[in-house]
């Protein structure tokens, strides 16, 4: 008796159009470099950033799952996942992708015997989660690395440095699609947290309204969430909300990269339970300034340190000072490209050198700010606020459309 097969997962879906689009791209791209096949390291770090090339090319991951990929040149891709008790949920998930597997002995032992199968024994093989401008460190484990060049004495293992995040860094239509619901989703988190947060409530009620949100609306974890909250939060959110009651005169800062169908936007603003002191008004104040000064300069064509620059020095006039403020990219991952942060100037100068200092339609990136006043309180407090830029044919504007205003809630 023959198996029918499951019926597809209620989960969003890439066109395979627009998996045809990125296979052919990269294969070109692998052509340039006579590379014969790809070792893709998905490896959920960082909320799942660092599966996002693996993932570019067959939509597998989210949840925390690993996807260990070959890449060939011709003919079918594999992917490795963590368990075989998941190798029908993966198989029902997606349709780019039909060689799913388990894990067999260790990763290097799955992924040497398939390039093996490949035939490519003596192969150009290109590696990602090495080191390169985005991430100097990389995330491919030393163990791996040396198991597969044991099992493949005769491969040469190439390090593809930022190859794949250089061609992610500008977003098809069908990407800026998904880019659009993920910004929806953070404007609704926003709302939660606007709508919730009321004195004796305790912050983890309010972060789990937010994250009930987003799940409930269709999207994605793990995702980062930051947070702070008290009468003088930090500069810079944490991680995670306290367990006490919110009370009259706190303020709450949050920074959220809500997520759909893998795709991140970012989104961070500054609520005050009651008036805000005018000091803290004024930092924020100076965010949007800085905000607003250096978008005027953002469009195709149009030179990306210079922007960034422009609205430092905006913070510079106002006599305040940076806790975060640059650009970086957003899709699969964080800190993608086009990146410039004056809070990383040294490392991100070297990365801009990948792209070039200008912005090009279909970039979508962060603008964030995150600024305190020296002279006040020691300078151990201040506002958040940051929205997601889509650089269009004609200019820059936001994708999210909650208030920007420092948001003032009743005490009542």
């Amino acid at each position: 008796m023959i198996k029918e097969p499951r019926a597809p997962l209620a989960l969003p879906q890439i066109s395979l159009a627009e998996r045809d689009r990125r296979w052919s791209a990269v294969r070109d791209a692998m052509r340039e470099r006579k590379l014969d096949a790809l070792f893709l390291c998905g490896w959920p770090l960082m909320w799942d950033f660092k599966v996002a090339n693996a993932r570019f090319l067959s939509t597998i991951g989210g949840n925390a799952e690993f996807n260990l990929m070959v890449f060939p040149l011709a003919g079918e891709p594999t992917s490795f996942v963590s368990m075989p008790t998941f190798l029908e949920g993966w198989k029902r998930a997606q349709n780019w992708v039909a060689d799913v597997r388990p894990r067999k002995g260790s990763w290097a032992d799955s992924i040497a015997g398939r390039i093996t199968e490949l035939g490519l024994e003596r192969g150009r093989i290109g590696l990602d989660g090495l080191a390169g401008p985005l991430d100097p460190d990389g995330w491919l484990p030393h163990s791996v690395y040396t198991r597969l060049r044991e099992l493949l004495p005769h491969c040469e293992l190439v390090n593809i440095e930022d190859m794949l995040e250089a061609m992610r860094g500008v977003k098809s239509d069908e990407e800026l699609g998904i880019l659009e619901r993920a910004a929806a989703l953070g404007d609704r988190m926003m709302a939660a947290c606007r709508d919730n947060a009321r004195v004796g409530v305790t912050e983890s009620a309010v972060y789990a309204s937010m994250i009930e949100t987003m799940i409930a609306n269709g999207g994605e974890e793990p995702t980062l969430f930051l947070w702070a909250a008290g009468a003088m939060p930090p500069q810079h959110p944490f991680v995670v909300p306290q367990h006490r009651a919110l009370e009259a005169g706190d303020t709450i800062i949050c920074e959220i990269h809500p997520k759909y169908a893998g795709y991140t936007t970012h989104i961070e603003r500054t609520f005050s339970l009651g008036k805000p002191d005018p000091k803290r008004q004024a930092i924020y104040d100076g965010c949007i300034n800085a905000y607003e000064t250096g978008l005027a300069l953002m469009g195709p064509g149009k030179c990306i340190s210079e922007a960034v620059y422009a609205a430092g020095k905006s913070v510079e006039d106002r006599g305040l000072k940076l806790c975060e403020l640059g650009i970086h990219g957003h899709g699969l991952g964080s800190l993608e490209h086009p990146r410039f942060r004056l809070h990383a100037l040294k490392a991100d100068q070297t990365a801009i050198k990948t792209i070039g200092d200008a912005f090009v339609p279909g970039m979508v990136f962060a603008f964030n700010i995150d600024l305190f006043d020296p002279n006040w309180n020691n300078g151990e407090t201040g506002t958040v606020f940051a929205e997601t830029i889509l650089i269009t044919e004609t200019g820059a504007r936001r994708m999210h459309s909650y208030d920007m205003k420092l948001q003032e809630l009743p005490i009542a």
